[in-house]
């Protein structure tokens, strides 16, 4: 409840200061349209011909007067007032998107994208990395099905993200190389709301997305489980399977101690619990058992959930009378 109630107050936190981001950016828009005057975009187009085609068909060309909120029109709503830039000639004179980044790309776009997602825009890790609205989107592109994408998904995310991509090589990985989803299914590259997964999710409800089958409640749970699938599962990809960030049964010993066969002297011969055993553990104080040479090596190379096979979860006790129901082997 505690760590609820400080992810709360953490998001209020980011709004506030995603609502300063909106403020700067409206300053700052303020300040370009108060330096020369508008021409309109016929002007523009005198020596932009090959931008003709963007003003009839694009999504932000047909945007009539009344849907800009007080906004200019056409070229100058994006570039700023073109008076100095017709009379000189000079690209130093226009707010150009090829060589502008960060916050001074993302600033006329946050003049009429501040709302919804894009309100936490501003202490994003795109925004905080400097990287503006320009280094994703192309904005005269016609193709409004993509969203405006300079590139499809993964390959334009990959430019930044090697490392990802690398991961999506392995040999476990959820399917984006075969396009069964994309990057943003899980992510939201305009927030930063709970590690940039979808507005509203948790990585542990995003994954239950799709794989319902996980979610319980069950009777006898698996306390990580509840916790965040990722303690387990790296989402990109791994070596092991299922996504598995190590090998069984090297992961869950990181949190479990072996079991009390994994202990037997590799002699040949019969085996009796140690007083140590006896005193810190009584349900395993009256086993007894067979060792022979292999036994530690059969129990290091043995998966957990050979046994233990319903790991996430079960409603349905343990056979074993020593696992007292909490065995998870149903």
């Amino acid at each position: 409840m505690d760590r609820f109630y400080d992810l709360q107050i953490a998001r209020l936190s980011l709004g506030f200061l995603g609502a300063l981001a909106v403020c700067a950016a409206l300053t700052f828009t303020s300040a370009v349209e108060s330096a020369t005057a508008y021409v309109g975009e016929e002007a523009c187009l005198e020596c932009h011909e090959d931008y003709a085609d963007f003003v009839t068909r694009n999504v932000h060309g047909r945007l009539a007067k009344y849907e800009l909120s007080g906004q200019a029109q056409g070229c100058e709503a994006c570039h700023g007032p073109g008076e100095l830039h017709v009379e000189t000639n000079e690209p130093e004179d226009i707010i150009r998107f090829s060589v502008a980044e960060g916050e001074l790309a993302a600033t006329p776009c946050l003049s009429c994208h501040k709302a919804g997602k894009m309100f936490n825009w501003g202490v994003g890790p795109h925004a905080e990395n400097d990287v503006g609205c320009s280094s994703c989107h192309q904005i005269h592109d016609n193709d409004a099905k993509h969203a405006l994408l300079s590139d499809t998904q993964p390959t334009l995310c990959y430019t930044c993200h090697e490392d990802l991509k690398a991961q999506f090589y392995l040999l476990s990985h959820h399917p984006l190389r075969e396009g069964f989803m994309v990057c943003t299914s899980c992510h939201d590259p305009h927030n930063d709301w709970w590690a940039n997964v979808q507005e509203g999710e948790t990585s542990r409800s995003m994954c239950l997305s799709c794989h319902v089958q996980y979610q319980g409640p069950f009777i006898f749970e698996h306390s990580p489980v509840q916790e965040d699938c990722v303690v387990c599962h790296n989402p990109h990809g791994t070596v092991a399977n299922n996504l598995l960030r190590q090998n069984e049964p090297f992961l869950c010993l990181q949190c479990h101690q072996p079991h009390f066969h994994s202990g037997l002297e590799a002699i040949e011969g019969a085996y009796e619990p140690s007083q140590t055993i006896v005193d810190e553990y009584p349900p395993y104080g009256d086993l007894s058992g067979y060792s022979h040479p292999d036994g530690f090596k059969r129990v290091m190379l043995t998966k957990c959930s050979q046994c233990h096979s319903a790991i996430h979860g079960s409603d349905l006790p343990a056979q074993s009378i020593t696992g007292q129901g909490r065995g998870l082997t149903r």
